[in-house]
């Protein structure tokens, strides 16, 4: 028997018109909740808006946002404890109207979504273009171009400028109104003649703080006069991206609790907050899933922050044939989360929190579920093994507060104190059920402000056939995290092979930025006296150099980086006189350098920091010959 198609029409629906979806589409979900069989929601190939004022509202915590100051979220398109269903875009286009969720996956099980394409109306990620400078004869200004659909409000003798939403239907209100650099620490440049994409401080930006006057002096053209000299960053064509990262209200679409879930030949052209989180879910899926700018309507950024994030997941994640080109902040980062543990209340029963302030209040810990701790300093297997969770209470229930939770093992906990002689906690434990294997293959990464994939869990890894172009930090970082966003993961098995990586240098920015860069962050970010990850392989890629380096590890036992392709590329920025540096070790055990091939006048060189010369093995590196004495700098 087939599925049961539902055409969106028969609720009232009509395409290419500007009726609100919502609430449409929810009676649809609601009318179809609990039914077994198979159903496809098709919508026929057109144009649906979908505005918050009648969309559903949930109470609810997400990872990575602040979502403590905003615990009710808006979802537009909320599929809500369903099964087996399937979306049909058919090639329609959903625009998402204000700072909203737009998609929300919750407690569902094999999802589909396919042929569909979607925006916001106006993007809660701002953007300026830089058209003119002046800088001559005592006179200080720019002349800026703004999207033309983009509402904005400049105030009459006055510096000020405000980002505005499109108005509500229902009401005529603004949805939002931000003031010209949303009150934030950094914003984004892009500039399309090189394809770099990068950060500024807001003082370096067009609404710094010695500006003098705004004046309009067309629809969609504004000038800023400065005082005494242009901002740093305001450079004739620069594209300014303005977004309210200190205020990550929600993420823009989001996948919970939920298991099976398929995106395939979707086009995302903006996620407002977050991102695409996917949390505490299994065996999710994103096939031929573009997350590209509208250029369409002169866009240049595609997400207000990250373009997938996975925060605690199970099963395998697989992202396969995606584009990401132009996000706010990381395409991809998949991690687990570090609870710290902070009081023992019996032998097996312990209280711990979410430590970093944008995470809380979603449970972390279910029954059944297996944990591992860790001491915060070393980061190493040090326990060995892992504890069931027999009873937990979650955050925000009886009694504690969003980021407290008592968990309950069935056995003794491996450690009788939680702090050192300074006070500081000493252990982190994270949910080893939540932990997935990961497959990043046949991907583009392209105009990226920050790194292209971060990824940190225990199980298979593989990353591969992947293209990176423009991207300004680390391509790849692998860290773990007990300190900073306790973003978890020792890796166990994970290869890179056979992608192709463009590494540049950004001008006035960090000066390394390694390929490939493993970096864990203990207490007190001390590097580590034992392994923290274990089993990274790095083979068959291409790496087209314009600066050092290639691969930089620490903490790694059994890294083998084998039969890679390194080209120099003119000019090459060099940090050693003599020595061209392609690879760092720190505290890294059984490394092998095997088989790689190097084109371009190359005096290879790998620096090796508090670990024995014998823990660097170097075989049939025919092109580049090391020399053992000025190869190895111990300590």
């Amino acid at each position: 028997m087939g599925a049961r198609i539902i055409d969106v029409r028969e609720y009232m629906g009509e395409a290419n018109s500007i009726k609100d979806y919502s609430s449409i589409v929810n009676q649809v979900l609601q009318d179809i909740k609990g039914i077994k069989e198979e159903i496809i929601l098709s919508f026929p190939k057109g144009i649906y808006h979908f505005y918050p004022d009648h969309a559903p509202k949930r109470a609810f915590h997400t990872s990575n946002t602040d979502s403590r100051r905003h615990p009710i979220k808006t979802v537009c398109f909320l599929i809500e404890e369903q099964e087996n269903l399937t979306i049909e875009g058919n090639g329609s286009f959903f625009f998402f109207h204000g700072d909203v969720m737009g998609l929300g996956i919750f407690h569902s099980k094999n999802i589909r979504l396919q042929n569909l394409s979607w925006d916001y109306e106006v993007s809660t990620l701002s953007e300026l273009v830089v058209e003119r400078t002046v800088a001559e004869q005592g006179r200080y200004y720019a002349d800026y171009k703004l999207e033309d659909h983009i509402p904005y409000e400049v105030s009459e003798n006055q510096p000020y400028f405000y980002w505005l939403s499109e108005r509500s239907p229902y009401s005529n209100e603004y949805y939002w109104k931000e003031e010209g650099s949303k009150n934030d620490m950094v914003i984004v440049g892009f500039d399309e003649t090189n394809g770099v994409k990068r950060r500024f401080s807001v003082n370096e930006g067009p609404f710094a703080e010695n500006r003098q006057k705004i004046e309009e002096l067309e629809k969609g053209k504004i000038r800023i006069h400065y005082h005494n000299s242009l901002p740093k960053a305001v450079v004739d064509k620069r594209v300014f991206e303005f977004c309210k990262v200190i205020d990550r209200n929600t993420a823009g679409a989001m996948i919970w609790e939920s298991e099976k879930v398929c995106l395939s030949n979707i086009t995302i052209h903006y996620l407002h907050g977050f991102g695409f989180l996917v949390q505490m879910s299994g065996d999710i899926t994103f096939d031929s899933t573009d997350f590209i700018p509208n250029r369409a309507m002169g866009k240049h950024g595609s997400s207000f922050a990250d373009s997938i994030h996975v925060s605690g997941a199970k099963g395998v994640i697989t992202v396969d044939g995606c584009t990401f080109m132009d996000p706010h902040d990381d395409p991809i980062n998949i991690h687990g989360t570090f609870t710290r543990v902070q009081k023992i209340i019996n032998e097996n029963t312990l209280e711990a929190i979410y430590a970093h302030p944008q995470q809380s209040g979603f449970p972390q810990y279910h029954l059944g579920d297996n944990v591992a701790f860790f001491n915060r300093a070393t980061m190493g297997d040090e326990f060995g093994e892992e504890y069931e969770v027999t009873k937990v209470v979650h955050p925000g229930h009886d009694g504690n507060d969003l980021q407290t939770m008592q968990v309950t093992f069935s056995k003794e906990l491996p450690f009788d104190r939680v702090q050192n002689e300074k006070g500081e906690f000493l252990y982190v434990m994270e949910n080893v059920t939540y932990t997935p294997e990961v497959v990043i293959k046949n991907n583009r990464f392209a105009h990226v402000p920050t790194r292209g994939i971060l990824c940190t869990t225990r199980r298979k890894v593989l990353i591969e056939g992947n293209h990176f172009q423009n991207i300004t930090m680390s391509t790849i970082f692998i860290s773990n995290d007990s300190n900073d966003w306790y973003e978890s993961g020792p890796v166990r098995d994970m290869t890179i092979r056979g992608n192709v990586f463009h590494v540049n240098p950004v001008a006035d920015w960090h000066y390394r930025k390694p390929a490939i860069y493993i970096h864990p962050i203990p207490l007190g970010e001390i590097p580590s006296p034992v392994p923290i990850h274990r089993n990274i392989t790095v083979e068959n890629n291409t790496f087209y150099m314009q600066h050092e380096c290639v691969v930089s590890a620490e903490n790694v036992e059994n890294l083998t980086i084998k039969e890679n392709k390194i080209v120099k590329i003119l000019p090459f920025r060099s940090c050693d006189e003599i020595h061209d540096v392609l690879f760092e070790f720190d505290r890294c055990k059984n490394v092998l350098l095997e088989g790689n091939t190097y084109e371009g006048d190359f005096l290879a060189y790998a620096r090796i920091n508090r670990m024995s010369e014998s823990d660097l093995n170097i075989k049939n590196e025919q092109t580049v010959v090391f020399d053992a004495i000025s190869l190895f700098e111990s300590k």
